[in-house]
């Protein structure tokens, strides 16, 4: 009985307050939209920052496709957590044939320009992400900034989050995390470790991917990453992985 108690605290003692922002608003967030109609002063601050991002990663002379503003806050599901999810869409074989290393290239410098810049339009953070034009985005919300115009115009849908199910998985996941936690702050063998949080941080994004792919952003693989996001353990994992590397080393 008593290691069902400790069980159930080290299961429950997480914060699962963030499930409450998937619930739909009945209007786009009004501080950037007008009858589906953006603020103009929001557009072009997110294009300026388009540009200037293309600027930091050196990339040469290359055609942009679109820049597009896709996420919750082009859609129903916005929240305090929100972000500006701003895709700068174009090519990759412009800058190399090998598409595989050029996204690579792009999600390092991504990481960094994220990390380095603290911009804050309307509250929210800007979120920048390079999109090859040939790359499947899924949203039920996606604005051009260029054309000024809906590339996907979202509705509300008749939607409710499984509350239960979602904390349910993600609890077993971030449980896990916290095991891989412990046995490094005990010293456990670093190369194993380091295994099992690799292979925890692919089951997450693979898993998410496929619901995306199956039912899109109301999956509830999406809003167990979204809510791991929210409350710090999508971070901690990363943080957790990279701790573990570099202490094999030392």
């Amino acid at each position: 009985m008593i290691m069902i108690d400790k069980f159930f605290e080290y299961s429950s003692n997480k914060d699962l307050a963030p499930i409450k922002s998937f619930y739909l608003k009945d209007e786009l967030n009004p501080e950037i939209w007008d009858n589906f109609e953006i603020d103009e002063v929001v557009r072009e601050e997110l294009l300026k920052i388009a540009d200037d991002f293309i600027d930091h990663i050196d990339i040469g002379d290359i055609k942009i496709d679109d820049v597009v503003l896709t996420g919750s806050l082009s859609n129903y599901n916005w929240s305090e957590y929100s972000d500006f999810d701003l895709h700068i869409v174009y090519d990759f074989s412009q800058i190399n044939d090998d598409i595989d290393l050029v996204k690579k290239y792009l999600d390092a410098e991504k990481a960094l320009w994220n990390q380095n810049h603290d911009i804050l339009i309307k509250g929210y953070e800007v979120e920048v992400y390079s999109q090859n034009s040939s790359e499947k985005h899924v949203s039920s919300g996606q604005f051009s900034l260029l054309k000024n115009e809906w590339i996907k115009k979202p509705s509300k849908e008749n939607f409710e989050p499984d509350e239960d199910l979602i904390k349910r998985k993600a609890r077993v996941i971030m449980d896990s995390i916290d095991d891989v936690e412990i046995d490094y702050e005990n010293h456990f063998g670093y190369e194993d470790l380091l295994g099992r949080v690799s292979k925890i941080w692919k089951k997450i994004k693979e898993n998410r991917q496929k619901g995306l792919n199956k039912e899109g952003e109301f999956s509830i693989e999406n809003l167990v990453f979204k809510l791991m996001r929210r409350n710090g353990y999508i971070k901690k994992i990363i943080d957790l992985k990279t701790k573990i590397y570099d202490k094999q080393f030392e």
